[in-house]
C-alpha cells in the first residue's frame, strides 16, 4: 500500500495513462469514425462499393509494387496533380502508403477537394504484403 500512497508513484501513474490515451486515442477515434481501415474491410469496401484506391507514395516506390487499380498520388505532388487523377467524389476513397503515415497526413486534404468518403489503410502496403495479398508491378 506504500506504492499507492507515494506522490511520485502516482504522479508516474498518471503520466504513463495519460500518455497511453494520447499515443492510442487518434486511432480509437479514427476506426470509429471509418477513417481507418484493415486491408479487408479495404478490400470489402473496393468489391462491395467500388472504393477507389490511391497510392500516395513516391513514383519509384509504387513501380516497386503496389495494389492492382490503384491510382499513384505522391504525396509531395497532391496539390497540382489530384485533378489528374479523374477520381469519381462519389465513390470511396481508400489512401495508401507504406504504413499508413503519409496516407493519414492527406486525408483532411482530400476532404477539403470534395470526397465525402475517404479513408486510409492500416498499416498500408506494409500491412498488405503481411496479409498475403499481391501486389502489381
Amino acid at each position: 500500500m506504500d506504492f499507492f500512497t507515494n506522490t511520485n508513484n502516482l504522479l508516474l501513474i498518471a503520466t504513463l495513462v495519460t500518455s497511453g490515451l494520447a499515443l492510442a486515442l487518434p486511432n480509437i477515434l479514427g476506426r470509429m469514425n471509418r477513417q481507418i481501415l484493415s486491408v479487408h474491410e479495404s478490400v470489402k469496401l473496393v468489391n462491395e462499393r467500388g472504393a477507389q484506391i490511391v497510392d500516395v507514395r513516391t513514383v519509384d516506390e509504387f513501380k516497386a509494387g503496389h495494389v492492382a487499380k490503384s491510382k499513384n498520388l505522391p504525396a509531395k505532388e497532391f496539390d497540382s496533380d489530384l485533378k489528374n487523377l479523374k477520381l469519381d467524389a462519389s465513390k470511396p476513397v481508400i489512401l495508401v502508403c507504406l504504413s499508413g503515415s503519409r496516407a493519414n497526413n492527406l486525408l483532411g486534404k482530400f476532404k477539403k477537394a470534395g470526397f465525402a468518403e475517404v479513408a486510409c489503410m492500416d498499416g498500408g502496403i506494409a500491412a498488405w504484403k503481411d496479409a498475403g495479398l499481391p501486389l502489381v508491378k
